[in-house]
């Protein structure tokens, strides 16, 4: 009779342990759940209703996960790794910190494991010829992405489609600046990114070693970001700007500051000056300069 009550006393036990577990799960994911309207959702499913022919054709995988719709050739468990641990991951974490403003139109997202039907399809699908080699984001809000390549690229783009809806008029030093800065990152289970040291690092301090670097003030007045003979030491200089603000746990005033303000002030200078001050730019582009100087990148990170 004792055992009988004892075995029964822990079935109950147990029971209620997975309850209180499936509680706290449930708790967890509504927590962590990207708010979306309900006519977001639906234009979610009208993509993929719009695309889902062309997927078939292709035999690739897809879901739907507002405001996301999501395809890929990968298998259907890599797909919703992508999904999780990377697209809403990054999502959250993103609108948390910044972006206020979330899309009212549904993104499409693309994910190739290779290069060969990346480029192939890109041709195909949109007409596009000369690809980036990692993936691009499109001004129809799709975003096209060799992951076989990493997801660094992944985030970086998906920075772009969320700045989007928020800061419509961002300048395009700031647009990759802050994108290019989460090409490496890590993602905290409080929802909080942060951007690390990465392959762009060399060639800025090559740069700044050879005194070739202009100065930071040059780089936010210039329109021409994407200039061929500078292009590539720009993104590394807006970049590793981004880096030293969030360090300096400013970043995410500065976003604000800038976005609310930039009808006045529509380079960010005015916004930059104001969220380091009392320091004035020039000493503060010394310490930023010092800084990047003492940085070290170790690919295996």
């Amino acid at each position: 009779m004792n055992a009988r009550r004892f075995l029964s006393a822990l079935v109950l036990l147990l029971s209620s342990a997975t309850t209180f577990a499936d509680d706290a799960t449930d708790r967890l994911a509504e927590r962590r759940a990207i708010r979306v309207t309900p006519e977001l959702a639906v234009k979610c499913d009208q993509l993929l209703e719009k695309w889902k022919a062309r997927f078939d054709e292709e035999r690739f995988n897809y879901l739907v996960a507002p405001p996301y719709v999501i395809a890929g050739n990968g298998p259907p468990e890599k797909l919703r790794r992508y999904r999780d641990g990377t697209i809403l991951a990054a999502t959250r974490c993103l609108q948390k910190q910044f972006f206020k403003t979330p899309p009212a139109e549904p993104v499409l997202i693309l994910l190739f494991e290779s290069e060969g039907p990346y480029k192939r399809l890109a041709k195909k699908w949109f007409a596009d010829n000369d690809v980036p080699y990692y993936g691009y984001f499109r001004h129809d809000n799709v975003m096209v992405m060799n992951v076989g390549t990493g997801t660094g690229t992944l985030v970086h783009e998906l920075t772009h489609a969320l700045i989007k809806p928020d800061f419509p008029t961002v300048p395009g030093w700031f647009n990759e600046g802050l994108a290019s800065l989460y090409e490496q990152c890590s993602i905290a289970f409080d929802d909080t990114i942060k951007g690390h040291e990465n392959w762009r690092l060399p060639g800025l301090q090559k740069a700044l070693k050879a005194g070739k670097l202009r100065p930071l003030a040059e780089l936010i007045a210039d329109r021409k970001f994407y200039r061929p003979d500078l292009v590539g030491v720009n993104y590394a200089q807006a970049r590793y700007l981004m880096f030293y603000l969030q360090e300096k746990k400013l970043l995410q005033p500065y976003y604000a500051g800038f976005r609310d303000t930039a009808k006045d002030d529509p380079t960010g200078l005015e916004a930059l000056k104001a969220v380091i001050a009392p320091q004035s730019l020039e000493a503060f582009e010394k310490d930023w300069r010092d800084w990047v100087t003492g940085l070290e990148f170790r690919s295996g990170r």
